[in-house]
């Protein structure tokens, strides 16, 4: 769907797509206890010291990149005995995100890797099996637990991350504007001098107009990066991404923060969306103004029961598909996720729950292995839920048994019944 992105709570929302980047070594070893498997307590780190040079003197350190690489990953094992709420979650939605992953894993060449800056996730050989199993079976659980290895993922420094939320509007819009839908949803310009306008300079002149609607949902469906349009006619087409001005994306949310408006625990799109309101149209579209990223769309049929597609191509599953920092986890790897989950609009404090996802999407707000964008569905209730979803996350990723370190291996067979 995006991307560029779909984003999703205006203070951290998306708006591009993420570049690959070497990932840096990943660093220390890790000792594991092969007599205690099931320990869920802190992983030794052996980090051995490096003898100082005598000579020549060490050179002067290269200049800082301008975006930090992603930080350095330590991968411990687990088992999924130790995951909470493993036993009582329902992995069919992320058996059905898989298969869709599947579709364009079985198509790679089986040597090629998966990311080659991250060897650790193997070739898509290694996976292709576990890609033909799904296609048959009938029991999600048994499934992942026969096939993959949970190992636990933390950082140097944090053992926790981010999860916000991002969706599908559905978007009412009209073919000619008048004083309600007066905002242009535009596709893509034909030359790249007027593409890489800003926002306060693109309008029905600058492309051609796909529709238009209400400003404040325009522009929400740009930070979502892909929308239902639902025209007076009773047609319904979806607003695929189709690209963007290259300018930074700027949060608004932020911004109103910045003002004293907001809080940073009252950012969300609802409450941004509250604040224009009030404000009214001129106020609200000086404030979009202060975003100067735009995203153009396409049109595209909306096929029975399939989500918008994803940066990997495949389209979205509803509580099983997220966005994830390319470099870190490369599209089509599992991911077991411990958080808390919104039941409700306006749930802000949420629900401890665990669930299996898969990487199938990214935007220009996903940095790091432990950031992550968990796709809510399509819709005003998916939406709503979304809009309030940012909560701290353990990772757990999840590998082919074959592709597990080999102290990994012998914890599961020690700790096997």
């Amino acid at each position: 769907m995006r991307r560029a992105l779909i984003g999703v709570l205006a203070v951290t929302g998306l708006s591009a797509c993420a570049t690959s980047q070497p990932l840096p070594d990943l660093g220390p070893a890790i000792v594991v206890d092969p007599n205690n498997p099931r320990t869920s307590g802190p992983v030794v780190i052996a980090t051995p010291q490096a003898e100082p040079p005598s000579a020549p003197p060490v050179p002067a350190p290269p200049p800082a990149p301008s975006e930090p690489p992603p930080e350095r990953v330590v991968e411990a094992p687990d088992l999924f005995a130790n995951l909470p709420f493993w036993d009582d979650a329902d992995l069919g939605p992320a058996l059905s995100a898989f298969r869709r992953g599947c579709e364009a894993m079985l198509k790679a060449d089986s040597s090629q890797a998966l990311n080659p800056e991250l060897p650790q996730y193997g070739t898509y050989g290694d996976w292709q099996p576990a890609c033909l199993d799904a296609q048959v079976t009938t029991e999600p659980r048994r499934f992942f637990e026969t096939r993959f290895v949970p190992l636990s993922l933390a950082t140097e420094t944090d053992t926790e991350g981010l999860l916000t939320g991002y969706y599908e509007p559905e978007v009412d819009v009209r073919i000619t504007p008048d004083a309600v839908f007066s905002e242009p949803i535009l596709a893509k310009p034909k030359t790249t001098s007027v593409q890489n306008r800003p926002r306060a300079q693109l309008g029905p002149r600058s492309a051609r107009v796909i529709a238009y609607g209400k400003p404040i949902d325009v522009f929400f469906l740009q930070i979502q990066g892909s929308g239902r349009l639902r025209y007076s006619d009773g047609r319904t087409l979806r607003a695929a991404y189709a690209g963007n001005n290259g300018k930074p994306y700027r949060s608004i949310g932020r911004v109103l923060i910045e003002r004293g408006e907001l809080t940073k625990d009252r950012s969300s799109k609802r409450d941004i969306e509250a604040w224009m309101a009030e404000a009214g149209p001129a106020a609200s579209r000086a404030l979009m103004n202060e975003n100067p990223r735009y995203i153009f769309f396409t049109e595209q049929k909306i096929e029975p029961g399939e989500g918008p597609r994803g940066a990997m191509r495949v389209p979205l599953t509803p509580m099983a598909s997220i966005a994830v920092d390319p470099r870190a986890h490369p599209y089509g790897s599992l991911v077991w996720m411990n958080t808390k989950l919104p039941t409700r609009a306006r749930d802000y404090r949420g629900q401890d729950t665990g669930l299996l996802v898969v990487a199938q999407d990214t935007g220009s707000a996903i940095r790091g292995s432990l950031r992550g964008d968990l796709f809510f569905g399509s819709g005003f209730e998916p939406g709503a839920r979304a809009g309030v979803m940012k909560h701290p996350v353990r990772w757990t990723v999840l590998v082919p048994k074959h592709l597990a370190p080999d102290t990994v291996r012998i914890a599961m067979a020690v700790g096997a019944p």
